[in-house]
């Protein structure tokens, strides 16, 4: 019976992307979980700081320049 994960970013997706460059090979099945949980963290961690930064500057709207 296969796990179901709980991920923002969809694994079959992900897997397809890594198999699309020519010098990966077979791909674990965790991999595609481990890569979508990583950009989750990533995204979060990025959103985060740039609400930061909005609030620091009195704005209302995330703007490009947040980031």
């Amino acid at each position: 019976m296969k796990k179901k994960y709980k991920t923002k970013f969809p694994v079959a997706r992900i897997k397809k992307i890594m198999q699309m460059d020519e010098d990966v090979g077979k791909v674990a099945q965790a991999t595609p979980v481990l890569i979508s949980k990583a950009l989750e963290l990533f995204m979060q961690s990025l959103i985060d700081q740039a609400c930061q930064e909005t609030r620091a500057r009195s704005a209302k709207r995330i703007t490009v320049s947040h980031l």
